[in-house]
């Protein structure tokens, strides 16, 4: 894995990775077949720059 162009970018919930990826590892666990808990922090498939995965409530906050 080449960590060499990653960045550190947690802290702002976010969709999309600045290197145009929407696509992330993201630690889960699992009940009766269902994703019942995520982890907040996520890895760019892509870059592999760690970032911060996005929730309901982050929905919330930018709903008017």
């Amino acid at each position: 894995m080449d960590m060499s162009q990653a960045m550190d970018l947690r802290g702002t919930p976010t969709h999309v990775c600045p290197c145009g990826s929407n696509q992330f590892f993201l630690r889960a666990i699992f009940d009766d077949y269902e994703i019942a808990t995520y982890f907040l922090d996520m890895q760019c498939v892509i870059c592999n720059s760690l970032l911060t995965a996005p929730t309901p409530l982050d929905r919330e906050g930018t709903e008017k």
